[in-house]
């Protein structure tokens, strides 16, 4: 039987907002966020300088980001996906190009402080921002700060059958090496114009539903679990 890994954008996907983008543009200039933001959608820039860039303009205390944060909603069907696919013994993992700071929060505030996560870490002083990239450059690609394909790559070098969810640009590079890959937003717009084949999905019941259907039914990818209460 086949063992499958979920990797999980969060921006956007397991979040209901672009987080990050709205942190800085709610502590930053906003102007000049969004700017940094265009050229890195153009290829201009990495989303490493662009994150490095926009931490720099932003000013913000401890308290105040966090009551943004706590305002912050993740996808509704979300936590119940997580106990879908771990009844069924698949690993799920986040990646995200964003910041450990918020992510964190957010998962705890929603019961799921033991899911595993890879991000940028953010760090504060006093009232300024500053991001680290442990995972930067792990592949000789430098496009991002955290190098989703990277931590992909040791799932497949594992054994396992790579399930990819996300919708934006640091999307892109994941969903061309996954094994199955569920796509919205711009990711859907690329794995389109691309050639590279997706689901499409609104929220994580979809996924859930997709993936009842297609693997979990079909015996070479299922876990030993006799549950009966999913259709």
């Amino acid at each position: 039987m086949k063992k499958i890994a979920i990797l999980c954008d969060f921006d956007g996907t397991v979040a209901r907002e672009d987080v990050g983008s709205l942190l800085f543009q709610t502590f930053a200039d906003a102007k000049k966020s969004r700017s940094v933001v265009k050229q890195w959608k153009e290829g201009l820039i990495s989303s490493k300088e662009c994150l490095e860039r926009e931490a720099e303009m932003a000013r913000v205390s401890r308290e105040t980001l966090d009551h943004f944060i706590c305002r912050r909603k993740l996808d509704p069907y979300f936590k119940d996906f997580v106990d879908f696919a771990k009844r069924r013994g698949m690993e799920i993992v986040i990646v995200s190009d964003g910041l450990d700071y918020y992510i964190e929060k957010m998962l705890i505030r929603t019961g799921l402080a033991d899911l595993d996560f890879f991000a940028n870490n953010l760090h504060l002083n006093e009232h300024a921002l500053h991001v680290k990239f442990p995972y930067y450059d792990m592949l000789d690609c430098r496009s991002c700060g955290n190098c989703k394909t990277y931590h992909m790559e040791k799932y497949k070098a594992d054994g396992y059958f790579v399930v990819y969810i996300g919708n934006g640009l640091s999307d892109r590079c994941p969903s061309e090496y996954a094994d199955y890959v569920f796509a919205k937003g711009e990711l859907l717009s690329y794995c389109r114009e691309n050639g590279v084949e997706f689901t499409a999905f609104r929220n994580f019941r979809d996924v859930e539903r997709e993936l009842l259907q297609h693997f979990v039914l079909r015996e070479e990818f299922t876990e030993g679990s006799d549950d009966s209460d999913d259709s």
